[in-house]
């Protein structure tokens, strides 16, 4: 009979507590949970048209990635140079340390690609959008950001929020990154 009693009484405890843990469990956001749900990625880097006066000729080639259940949109600019690259939006952001680096720095830091000039396009879930800036809107000292939104239905009242996907210097193969640092402070410029 005490078995029987505990039993029940264990059957009981599992029949309340599994509805609980069902109802705890979080939304799927992610296709890929162990990627954030939207990242920019290393393509490739080479030799790159100038969009604007000042851009080094050295570029990277990026790809922004939706790895969300829900599409994205993202503003696209086309250019007029013969190799009719994607740009993105994007603002460059210095990087603060409590101890500055020591030593002489002629870095300058670029102005980002600016917005409200381009049209929006839809990035799917699971799929991405490659896109160039020129290779000094990267650095050890700065980074740069792009903004996005999710592609939702408009609301009565008020707007959907605007992301930043941030893309870091670290985020460059090293062995990209080493022919890159010389070429900041040296390669020539396209007026």
């Amino acid at each position: 009979m005490k078995i029987q009693n505990v039993l029940r009484g264990i059957m009981l405890l599992i029949a309340m507590v599994v509805p609980m843990m069902q109802c705890q469990t979080r939304g799927k956001l992610a296709l890929d949970a162990k990627k954030p749900i939207v990242y920019i990625e290393f393509d490739h880097a080479g030799v790159r048209e100038p969009v604007e006066n000042g851009e080094p000729a050295q570029g990277l080639w990026l790809r922004l990635v939706n790895n969300s259940v829900v599409p994205i949109d993202v503003e696209t600019m086309a250019t007029v140079t013969k190799s009719k690259l994607i740009l993105l939006p994007d603002v460059i952001i210095p990087i603060e340390r409590r101890i500055p680096r020591s030593g002489p720095s002629n870095e300058q830091i670029p102005a980002g690609y600016a917005s409200g000039m381009g049209v929006v396009r839809t990035i799917a879930p699971g799929r991405d959008l490659v896109f160039s800036v020129p290779a000094n809107h990267v650095s050890p000292n700065w980074f740069m950001q792009v903004p996005f939104q999710f592609s939702l239905s408009p609301v009565k009242q008020g707007a959907q929020p605007i992301c930043l996907v941030e893309f870091i210097w670290d985020g460059i193969p090293a062995s990209v990154r080493a022919g890159l640092h010389q070429s900041h402070a040296q390669s020539p410029q396209i007026p």
